[in-house]
């Protein structure tokens, strides 16, 4: 029971960067002044051809850390259920990457209506002005780096491990809610 619910959790944790609401573009002579600067901003910061890598890599890091925490929650498993476990994920990555890919643009776009829904005019304009610079442009690119960096690794992966714990540890109510939900329906 414990493998199934480690892969539970896995399968449930490792899709939720994946699971994306496709945001509809406005047209541009409806798009206020706020969508407007944002679009500038995330097409200044994160040019087309950054994109998808920088989504993909951001994915890749957040599956090896959920993994591990899998592998580690799992530990005293067989072998062979081990084995299971990472050809499983093998299997459904590059379908995950190529969901990924499907939803960058509405990823960006949701990005744009975040950042226009958040930060006054005033704040969007000094941003765009910021990421214009050699330093405001490396620095909107690094900083999806710094989740791979070993420093914010190591505490991300601490965290995911207490957390896959407790969603293990926590899994037999959901079962037994879930049976008994549907019992009554």
């Amino acid at each position: 029971m414990k493998i199934v619910s480690a892969l539970a959790a896995a399968a449930f944790t490792v899709a939720l960067p994946s699971a994306a609401q496709s945001q509809e573009a406005p047209s541009a002579a409806s798009e206020t002044i706020e969508m407007q600067l944002a679009h500038q901003i995330l097409d200044t910061a994160y040019p087309e051809d950054v994109r998808e890598p920088m989504f993909m890599a951001v994915s890749e890091q957040m599956e090896q850390q959920v993994m591990a925490s899998v592998m580690q929650q799992v530990g005293d498993a067989p072998a062979g259920a081990r084995a299971v476990i990472r050809e499983w994920q093998a299997s459904i990555t590059s379908e995950q990457r190529e969901i990924l890919r499907r939803h960058v643009p509405s990823l960006m776009q949701a990005w744009a209506v975040s950042y226009a829904s958040i930060f006054s005019e005033e704040e969007l304009r000094d941003i765009l002005a910021f990421v214009q610079t050699d330093s405001g442009a490396s620095f909107m690119l690094r900083t999806n780096d710094v989740i791979s960096d070993p420093a914010f690794a190591t505490a991300n992966q601490a965290y995911i491990n207490e957390t896959m714990a407790l969603m293990l540890e926590r899994m037999p109510d959901l079962i037994q809610g879930l049976v008994a939900a549907s019992e009554t329906d």
